[in-house]
């Protein structure tokens, strides 16, 4: 009896799972994070995550970055932008809203939850194409939800579209210098 023993390759794919566990593609995501102007994120590997770290906030008042981090589809289809967690042991932010708006050559004024006016630049000119939002208990309604997740409406790119994504806080009253909170974002392909 003769006995044959054959060497077999194992390969090991790793996807990308999506939404509601939709595999979507062995290579590589279908979105990804940018760095913005005027904050520092950190973006995970597979850039389909960010981290914002925020400090120095003022207290009782609202400090507005109007490009904190931006994100291109890489593919046309549907994706959302998610409120993963807040890190804030010392409750720093009583409130925080994202606003995503389309990348283009004009400006777009954008009323704040605090009914205040800011004029971002680098935009279509359109109004915000989705928005989420967190609050701590007792903060105004207007900025979201008290629980993690949250998770924005559905934004449909074409390929190559850039969205850029604003961020107002609202700071507690009390806050230190030393004090900072952190905000994890994550885009789902849904």
């Amino acid at each position: 009896m003769l006995l044959l023993m054959i060497a077999v390759p194992v390969v090991a794919t790793i996807y990308y799972y999506y939404g509601t566990g939709i595999i979507v593609s062995p290579e590589s995501p279908k979105i990804e994070f940018l760095s913005g102007d005027d904050i520092t994120a950190s973006i995970g590997t597979n850039k389909t995550w960010a981290q914002i770290s925020v400090s120095k906030l003022q207290a009782n008042a609202t400090t507005v970055y109007t490009s904190a981090l931006k994100f291109k589809a890489l593919a046309a289809g549907t994706v959302k932008l998610q409120i993963v967690s807040v890190t804030d042991a010392d409750s720093i932010i009583w409130g925080v809203r994202l606003y995503v708006f389309k990348t283009g050559g004009g400006s777009t004024d954008l009323t704040l939850v605090n009914q205040c006016t800011v004029t971002v630049g680098g935009t279509d000119g359109n109004a915000a194409v989705a928005q989420v939002g967190y609050r701590q208990s007792g903060a105004p309604s207007g900025y979201g939800g008290t629980t993690t997740p949250q998770e924005s409406g559905n934004i449909s790119p074409a390929i190559n579209d850039v969205y850029v994504i604003v961020i107002e806080i609202y700071g507690k009253d009390g806050i230190l210098p030393s004090q900072s909170a952190t905000i994890q974002l994550k885009l789902v392909w849904s």
